[in-house]
C-alpha cells in the first residue's frame, strides 16, 4: 500500500521532515550518496510567494542530505521557458536558494548551463525533447514542488515539476499535445527517490493567478515516494477530487502510483481535519466574464496562456465587465464564430486574411499587449 507522511511543520522545517520520513519508514539518502533536489523556481518570485518552494523547507532538505552523509547535493533547477536568459539566475537568487547553497557549501546549477540527454519517440510526448543529464548522473533525486493550482492541468504537484528537468526549448512543445499525457511520459524517464510537497506558506498560488492567493488552514509537509499518491492526497487537501485530474488518473494507469484515496496509507495529521476548498482560475473566471469564452487552450503553450490568464484575473479583480460577449483563441487552427466578437493571442493563432487589429501577435505576446486589447471589450 502506498504511503503518504502528513505533517505540520511549524517553524521547525528539519524535524518535520524527519518526522515524515520516519512515519512512511523511508532514509531516502546513505552515506556517499550524489544528491539532485529539485525545487520548483520557474519564476524569479520571492521566497514567501507560495508561487515557489520555500528556500527554508530546501534547507532543511538539503541539510538532511548531509547529515545521512552525502557526498554531493545539488540544487538545480531549469525555469520557465518564457523567463528571459537574464531572469534565470535570478529565479535561484530571489527565492534566496542560492544563499542557502552558499551557507550550506554547496552546488546550485541551472540546469540550461549543462548537458542533456536526448529521448525519441516515446508515447504521448513530443517526438524528441531532452532531460537533464543531473536527473540521471546521481544516487538520489528529491522533488520539492509546491503546492499550486493550474488552469491547464488542474494542479501543479509532484508529476508537473519534473518539467522543470526539461531543456527549456523543449518546454512549450509539451504543451502543443496532450500536456497531460506528456506530463506522465516524462514520469515513466524521471523517477525522484522521494516526493515532499512544499504546502508550507499561507496562502495556496497558481500560475498565472495575478496574485491572488487562497488562505490555507495549516503549514504542512506532504511526503512520499510515491509520486502519484502525493499528487492525490495534494488534490484531495485543496479539495480537488483526484479522479478528475488528468495526470493523477493516467499516472496510475500507467502504472506509476496509486490515485486511490482508499488505498493510500495516510500517515500523520488526519487529512479530513485540514481539507480547505481552493477556486480555481477558471471558476473565477467564470464568475467575472460570463459572457467570455476560451478555445484551445489544450493546443496553446504557457508562453500565451500565462499571461491571457494573469491578465483577465487582474481585469477580474478590478471588477471589470465584458461589454459584449467573446471569444478568445489560443494555439493553431483557431475556429473564429460569426456570432461573438474573436480576439486572437499569439503567433500559433493568427489567421491568414482575419483582421489583424483583433489579433495580439507575439510568441508569446506580453501581458501588456493582451491588457492593452482586452480593456477594448471592457466597460
Amino acid at each position: 500500500m502506498a504511503k503518504v507522511s502528513i505533517v505540520k511543520t511549524e517553524n521547525d522545517f528539519y524535524t518535520a521532515l524527519v518526522r515524515a520520513l520516519n512515519d512512511i519508514g523511508e532514509r531516502p539518502v546513505a552515506q556517499g550518496d550524489r544528491v539532485l533536489i529539485r525545487p520548483n523556481l520557474y519564476e524569479p518570485n520571492a521566497p514567501d510567494s507560495g508561487e515557489v518552494t520555500n528556500p527554508k523547507v530546501i534547507e532543511a532538505v538539503a541539510r538532511y542530505c548531509l547529515d545521512a552523509g552525502a557526498a554531493r547535493v545539488i540544487i538545480g533547477e531549469g525555469p520557465s521557458y518564457y523567463q528571459s536568459e537574464s531572469n534565470l539566475k535570478k529565479c535561484f537568487t530571489h527565492a534566496g536558494i542560492s544563499t542557502v547553497a552558499d551557507r550550506l557549501g554547496i552546488e546550485w546549477v541551472l540546469f540550461d548551463e549543462h548537458g542533456y540527454r536526448t529521448f525519441k519517440g516515446t508515447a504521448g510526448a513530443p517526438d524528441e525533447f531532452r532531460v537533464t543529464e543531473f536527473a540521471f548522473n546521481v544516487d538520489k533525486f528529491i522533488n520539492v514542488p509546491v503546492l499550486k493550482t493550474h488552469y491547464q492541468t488542474t494542479v501543479t504537484l509532484a508529476m508537473k515539476n519534473l518539467k522543470g528537468c526539461l531543456k527549456r526549448e523543449d518546454k512549450p512543445r509539451f504543451h502543443h499535445g496532450n500536456l497531460n499525457r506528456g506530463i506522465v511520459e516524462l514520469n515513466t524517464i524521471v523517477k525522484p527517490t522521494i516526493n515532499i510537497i512544499d504546502a508550507t506558506a499561507k496562502t495556496v498560488g497558481s500560475v498565472g493567478h495575478a496574485g491572488k492567493k487562497q488562505q490555507i488552514g495549516a503549514s504542512l509537509l506532504l511526503v512520499s515516494t510515491d509520486v502519484v499518491a502525493v499528487d492525490a492526497v495534494g488534490c484531495a487537501l485543496m479539495g480537488i477530487d483526484p479522479g478528475e485530474v488528468g495526470t493523477v488518473t493516467l499516472g496510475a494507469a500507467a502504472g506509476l502510483g496509486e490515485s486511490d484515496l482508499t488505498r493510500i496509507d495516510i500517515i500523520g495529521e488526519e487529512l479530513k481535519r485540514l481539507k480547505f476548498k481552493v477556486e480555481l482560475p477558471q471558476e473565477q473566471l467564470r464568475q467575472s466574464f460570463p459572457l467570455l469564452e476560451i478555445a484551445g487552450t489544450n493546443k496553446a503553450c504557457s508562453g500565451c496562456f500565462i499571461p491571457l490568464l494573469s491578465s483577465l484575473l487582474r481585469l477580474s479583480e478590478r471588477s471589470a465587465k465584458l461589454n459584449k460577449p467573446l471569444r478568445i483563441c489560443l494555439g493553431e487552427d483557431s475556429e473564429v464564430t460569426e456570432d461573438k466578437d474573436c480576439l486572437l493571442i499569439g503567433d500559433c493563432a493568427r489567421i491568414e486574411g482575419e483582421d489583424t487589429g483583433n489579433w495580439v501577435e507575439g510568441c508569446p505576446p506580453s501581458r501588456e499587449e493582451i491588457l492593452s486589447c482586452l480593456k477594448r471589450y471592457i466597460d
